[in-house]
């Protein structure tokens, strides 16, 4: 006896096959079109690295060295003084607008000694005339260059780093935010 059927136990594995690697090509990639348009880690890491460069090369550039900041709008801006320094930026408004962050979002600019790789971890301080690496972790005289808001207590933020030199010392700019 002919039979008329053709291959069904054949046709269905192939359909079955086909139908499965498509799901699963859907879930695999189909995410991975809206990972732009989504908040990230990796939006956050560009934005302290874009705050780092503009504080770094636009507010406290000393111009020659890239790295090297102007001494005397260095201690403008932590110094928290409303006068006019003729540096690139406004010190009455608060650290957060001066770098361009949206509101609800938070800055901590610190200066530290020394290099991420061995420095000296003890803070950067100013007389309001000078500039120097405190021997302890503290500013015994004058204040710390410590910019912007204060660190959350739990400790959830995003760092970025600049090696930079000011008035003829290295030290580390840390950037926080959150």
């Amino acid at each position: 006896m002919i039979e008329d059927r053709g291959q069904t136990t054949i046709d269905f594995a192939i359909g079955t096959s086909v139908f499965l690697l498509t799901v699963a090509f859907v879930v695999a990639f189909v995410p991975g079109i809206f990972q732009p348009f989504a908040d990230g880690p990796q939006e956050e890491l560009a934005g302290v690295d874009r705050i780092a460069d503009t504080i770094v090369y636009d507010l406290l550039d000393g111009g020659g060295d890239t790295t090297a900041l102007d001494r005397e709008c260095t201690i403008a801006l932590f110094n928290d003084t409303d006068t006019d320094t003729g540096c690139a930026f406004d010190d009455a408004e608060p650290l957060a607008d001066q770098v361009g962050l949206a509101g609800g979002h938070h800055v901590n600019v610190t200066v530290v000694g020394g290099d991420p790789n061995g420095g000296s971890p003890n803070p950067a301080c100013t007389d309001g005339d000078r500039i120097e690496i405190s021997d302890t972790d503290t500013c015994s005289s004058g204040i710390a260059l410590d910019a912007g808001e204060p660190l959350p207590t739990d400790g959830a933020s995003v760092i970025g780093r600049r090696v930079v030199h000011v008035d003829g010392t290295t030290a580390t700019m840390i950037v926080r935010t959150w």
